[in-house]
């Protein structure tokens, strides 16, 4: 009679021990297995990578080849528009060609005052009826032709000075008999930052002004106060991206600061980089700060599209049925299938979907069984 009482007991604790097991598992899969259906906004953002390039940044080249004599500024220097940079010692080529320009435009020059006064001469003569208005009208053409010749010795000295009206102005008043021609200065061009020198002191270099070659960089000088990321976005999603939309931008080298940005030109020819067609997109940063510096990294998210005040669930929570978008509906307790329902899916990013039709905010979904793969 004790062994049959201890029997009945061990059976109703094993009873009561598998019921505790399956309710445990019943609540762990509604507290952990469902997903309410949230509102909100959705944001979809193309995600890319960038470097930090002044807006308006200038080579300054020399108008003439020659020797740096001195340079005034040095990389990190902050200049005004107009200020001198270097001073040149001229070439003896160029020097040469300098004072060809300049003797011949003085050779012109003479030949035009002579044909001027020569045509006053003969009009006199014409006027009291000494000679033929054949005659004048010779004179006339030489001295026609004797001012075209010297507007051209102009334009002639003009270039070979590459264009540099101060210089010009200067040879204009240069003594022809002296031995060397004055070294001249560089200014600079705009108000900036001088990022990078380089050249050195001694060292020969070309006109910028040349046919043949493009002159040698000086230095350049970067206005820092406005700042553009140059991005490249692929193929795939280069149809997103808009002028005008708005984007957020976090820098390597300062930590927990976010920029405002704005999308302000997109590259119509795209480049291949390893198998993929990348096309270049320029971004504005606005309000930035002198913390900023040309050639650091950017990650930049565009905001391509939103959509405010949604149903949305995560992506998770999704499945198919009858190849359809679906979602499981908890169903009922003990039901071992459980009930799916399609949806109608609108704006998706990486991680939710917009619920267009066939849900409610609050609404709770299962997440669906992962399927066994056959091995």
């Amino acid at each position: 009679m004790k062994k049959t009482f201890i029997f009945i007991f061990v059976l109703l604790l094993l009873a009561a021990l598998v019921f505790a097991l399956r309710g445990k598992r019943h609540a762990t899969i509604s507290d952990a297995d469902q997903i309410i259906v949230k509102q909100g906004d959705v944001i979809v953002r193309a995600t890319e990578t960038g470097s930090l390039v002044p807006m308006n940044a200038v080579e300054v080249k020399s108008e003439q080849a020659g020797e740096v004599k001195k340079f005034f500024v040095q990389a990190g220097d902050r200049v005004k528009a107009g200020q001198l940079l270097a001073t040149l010692r001229p070439e003896l080529n160029q020097v040469q060609k300098v004072a060809e320009a300049r003797a011949r435009l003085s050779q012109e020059k003479l030949r035009w005052e002579d044909a001027e006064r020569e045509h006053q001469r003969m009009a006199t003569l014409f006027s009291k009826g000494f000679i033929a208005e054949k005659e004048l009208e010779g004179v006339a053409r030489t001295k026609e032709n004797a001012k075209i010749q010297y507007e051209l010795s102009k334009k002639q000295l003009l270039l070979t000075l590459g264009s540099n009206k101060t210089l010009y102005e200067k040879v204009l008043r240069m003594d022809l008999t002296a031995e060397a021609m004055d070294d001249f200065s560089v200014f600079s061009p705009i108000a900036g930052t001088v990022i990078e020198v380089s050249v050195s002191e001694g060292q020969i270099v070309s006109s910028g002004m040349s046919a043949i070659t493009n002159g040698t960089t000086l230095m350049k000088i970067s206005d820092l106060s406005k700042m553009w990321i140059k991005t490249k976005i692929n193929e795939v999603n280069i149809g997103q991206i808009r002028e005008g939309q708005k984007s957020e931008i976090r820098l390597d080298a300062i930590p927990n600061q976010i920029y405002d940005g704005t999308v302000v030109k997109i590259s119509p020819k795209g480049e291949k980089e390893d198998n993929v067609i990348r096309y270049e997109v320029t971004i504005e940063i606005k309000k930035p700060d002198r913390r900023l510096m040309p050639s650091m990294t950017a990650n930049v998210d565009i905001t391509t599209a939103i959509e405010k005040n949604v149903l949305y669930l995560p992506l998770i929570a999704l499945t198919q049925y009858e190849g359809k978008d679906a979602v499981v509906l908890p169903g009922k307790p003990h039901q071992k299938e459980k009930p799916h329902k399609q949806v109608r899916l609108g704006l998706k990013n990486e991680t939710v979907a917009v619920i267009v039709e066939g849900l409610s905010a609050g609404d709770r979904v299962l997440l669906p069984k992962k399927e066994k793969k056959e091995e």
